[in-house]
């Protein structure tokens, strides 16, 4: 009676213990640097950007920002070409692995539709290099300049039209860095010159007798169609323009690339921004210009790419950057190299021209002991350890180039026998076949583990997977994993890539002293939220039942550390109806208890 007491009790309290926060469970971040901006694209009043890893866009009536990733549904990182079609209101993004997204836009230019093509990165009989240098529209085909010749594309009826890969001399295949259209002709700079051919429909362009050398006096790396006139950019010696077969030199300059906007009659290069006018040609530049990639001109005022400081603009007077505001964009410094167990002693995992292996050492008393692959000192699965963490029982656990394990550290350093526990899961020892490079531990004492081909949540033996994503059907930009950091407080996984930084919220958070601070989340639970509800600021361990108003259980679990989940299905694995459920959590050694409501709108 005394404990149904309590339990109303608190139930009144119920607006002062248990709050909403509307950050779901089981959603990934990305935290990709947008300094080492690439390209720029205007799509009527919001400008495009893409940097090395990320994507994002400003609008230029409120400045809002908005960052695009496969968080919110591209299909990649990496964008190395982007392209825009105002009829369709199509943006074409193009990845470093050849991937193509077609992303059909909305009248708020925000992605409608995002369709995925991956008709190059999936090809078998192409070069491994399947960058896209160029994006090119003409009458609602897409061109492709790549480093295997020019495609053309459909995107309508997503067909591949043509393909004009061996049109060097002689048939050689050719890579291609830019192309532009004059009145009649396509020109092409490819690694075997500029080439050009006959726009007519009645000519074979995958024919390679069809495209002539166009002779110019170095080597075209751009080129563009401008004022009736073509313009290319030469690697070492500036800007020239044809005339009557004979270029003429426009501007001079030491740059290795150029970057021409031929609505703008703009050309970029790494310190400057030209315009190139009937008679003379206007340069502009700013001591903030670093590594200017591509530029565009918006009335009076300049938007650019650069390399280093990002979005740069002098719409609101002088030249300064639009980018995101960004946090740490990878995990630096790494603090899983060197530990502290529950003793005191210090596991430190040492280098291979060190012999590798694991050195345990009492910094009171120097006293010293190496672990290695010999058996009965270590055991080790390999002598090359990239990653330690300590548990929550006090293990010492370690991932190595052939497998993941873990030590009892009681008595160490004693000298008798001592080798690794190594956790079976399939029929073998955890991750034996596989480099394993990062490990760490969660609240509930669950372990994250980072290979070369995925992310893996193991039970808290490594015996049973909970969960594990790879590039291929999660928002990770890479399924090679560099390291991982664990925020306890805030329940986020840090993960590193190749490819950049992502995060991913876990379903555990530190456990709290009392339940004095309870947040559930999303609450109400709306028609259209299809994640996972989260139950924070719990004890270590603690139950969390959720039952409907006549008292019938509907679904139980205990925390992971200070956070319970569920994702909204009932013990029979159906979505529970739309109602008012309580919540009765009590704490594992059933000192504390409380109760709450939750609303499920259906």
């Amino acid at each position: 009676m005394m404990r149904n007491f309590i339990l109303l009790l608190l139930w009144g309290l119920l607006p002062t213990a248990i709050y909403a926060q509307n950050v779901p469970l089981g959603t990934w971040e990305s935290h990709f640097s947008y300094r080492s901006a690439k390209h720029i694209l205007k799509v009527r009043n919001k400008i495009f950007c893409s940097s090395y890893n990320g994507l994002f866009s400003f609008d230029q009536v409120n400045n809002q920002i908005t960052n695009y990733s496969k968080a919110n549904g591209l299909s990649a990182v990496g964008v190395s070409s982007m392209a825009y079609d105002s009829t369709e209101n199509l943006i074409i993004l193009a990845y470093r692995s050849g991937n193509l997204d077609l992303l059909y836009l909305n009248d708020d230019l925000e992605p409608d539709q995002i369709i995925n093509w991956p008709f190059l990165a999936d090809a078998t009989d192409l070069p491994a290099n399947k960058q896209i240098s160029k994006i090119s529209f003409l009458e609602n085909k897409v061109y492709l300049s790549t480093n295997f010749g020019i495609i053309k594309l459909d995107p309508k009826l997503r067909e591949i039209e043509e393909t004009y890969r061996y049109i060097g001399a002689g048939g050689l295949e050719v890579s291609v860095t830019d192309l532009t259209f004059s009145n009649d002709s396509l020109f092409a700079a490819t690694s075997q010159g500029l080439l050009a051919t006959s726009l007519r429909s009645s000519i074979n362009k995958q024919y390679f007798a069809n495209w002539k050398t166009i002779p110019t006096p170095y080597k075209a790396v751009s080129v563009s169609y401008q004022n009736g006139n073509i313009y290319a950019g030469f690697a070492g010696a500036g800007i020239y323009k044809r005339k009557n077969s004979i270029w003429e030199s426009v501007y001079e300059s030491a740059s290795q690339n150029y970057s021409f906007s031929e609505k703008d009659n703009l050309v970029t290069i790494s310190d400057r921004i030209l315009v190139l006018n009937q008679t003379k040609t206007d340069v502009y530049q700013n001591p903030i210009f670093s590594t200017l990639q591509e530029s565009l001109r918006i009335n009076s005022y300049f938007w650019s790419a650069d390399m280093k400081q990002g979005l740069l603009s002098n719409k609101d007077g002088s030249f300064k950057s639009y980018s995101p505001v960004e946090g740490d964009t990878t995990i630096a410094p790494r603090t899983d190299s060197s530990v502290v167990d529950l003793n005191g002693l210090t596991w430190t995992r040492l280098p291979a021209y060190l012999g590798g292996g694991i050195s345990v050492k009492n910094l009171k008393t120097n006293k010293q002991r190496i672990l290695s692959t010999s058996v009965g000192s270590g055991g080790l699965p390999s002598s090359l350890i990239h990653s330690l963490a300590i548990d929550t029982d006090g293990y010492v656990w370690f991932a190595s180039e052939r497998g993941v394990g873990y030590f009892l550290p009681d008595d160490i350093l004693s000298g008798s026998p001592i080798d690794a526990i190594l956790p079976i899961y399939g029929q073998r020892k955890l991750f034996s076949s596989e480099r394993s490079n990062a490990l760490t531990v969660e609240p509930g004492n669950r372990k994250w583990i980072g290979t070369d081909n995925g992310l893996f949540q193991f039970t808290a033996d490594g015996t049973e997977l909970v969960k594990q994503f790879t590039a291929a059907d999660s928002p990770l930009p890479s399924s090679k994993i560099s390291a991982l950091k664990f925020e306890r407080s805030t329940g986020l996984l840090f993960v590193d890539t190749p490819n950049g930084m992502v995060s991913y919220r876990s379903d555990a958070t530190t456990p709290e002293e009392n339940l004095s601070s309870i947040t559930v989340f999303p609450n109400p639970v709306r028609p259209n939220f299809d994640g996972i509800l989260g139950v924070k600021g719990l004890m270590d361990n603690s139950t969390v039942k959720f039952t409907d108003l006549s008292g019938r259980l509907v679904y139980e679990t205990r925390s992971q550390g200070g956070t319970a989940s569920w994702n909204l299905n009932d013990y029979t694995g159906k979505r529970v109806r739309g109602g008012i459920y309580l919540i009765i959590i009590v704490s594992s050694d059933r000192s504390e208890k409380i109760a709450g409501k939750l609303a499920v709108i259906n």
